[in-house]
């Protein structure tokens, strides 16, 4: 794995790709901008419930609650965007 923000923050590369959320609290990192639609590479995060569990309740409401509207706001500080 290679820090591509570090390497850029330290002055080694002039330029870097890498995903938002790890770059966006760097220092010495100066965001520029998103990449074109056409050449985006989105990451879809994805939970689900076990067979076996025996929490059913508890962990369909905190899948819903991560799903909902509430969380939007703390998912875009992060930087990532809401489903």
């Amino acid at each position: 794995r290679v820090p591509v923000g570090s390497l850029v923050a330290k002055g080694e590369v002039a330029l870097g790709f890498q995903q938002l959320s790890e770059l966006m609290n760097l220092p010495g990192i100066t965001l520029l901008g998103g990449l074109p639609e056409a050449v985006q590479i989105v990451t879809t995060f994805s939970a689900a419930q076990t067979v076996p569990s025996t929490q059913i309740a508890a962990t369909r409401s905190y899948l819903d609650f991560l799903a909902s509207a509430a969380t939007a706001a703390t998912k875009r500080q992060h930087g990532m965007e809401p489903a």
